[in-house]
């Protein structure tokens, strides 16, 4: 389950690092100015960077004696994620993936502890 929600949400962040290039259109073709489009830029790369990394993490916890803690960590902040996208988006795709990745990482992390039980 760990491993389902991680390849999800690693490939999702690639994805989401890649469309810089068309958030960079759609900045031009707005006429957004400095330092609003700098500010966009980094924030959009920041939420990659952050699903990269809590793919990574989550792999590496779901691992480890005693990284079902983690592991739930990681699926309570994709939840923290929907609902933050879920208010400034509205309901859509990335809530949805968001929302998916954090029932396959919360329930590898429950599996986990179980398992360690």
């Amino acid at each position: 389950m760990t491993g389902t929600g991680s390849i999800v949400l690693l490939l999702t962040g690639i994805g989401h690092g890649i469309r810089i290039l068309d958030l960079q259109k759609m900045i031009l073709d707005s006429g957004m100015k400095a330092p609003l489009d700098v500010i966009l830029k980094g924030c959009w790369l920041a939420f990659s960077g952050e699903m990269l990394a809590l793919a990574v993490i989550a792999i590496v916890a779901s691992g480890m004696a005693g990284g079902a803690r983690i592991v739930l960590i990681c699926g309570a902040t994709m939840i923290v994620n929907a609902a933050l996208l879920l208010h400034f988006v509205g309901p859509s795709f990335p809530v949805y993936v968001s929302l998916t990745v954090a029932v396959f990482l919360l329930a590898g992390g429950w599996m986990q502890s179980k398992q360690a039980a």
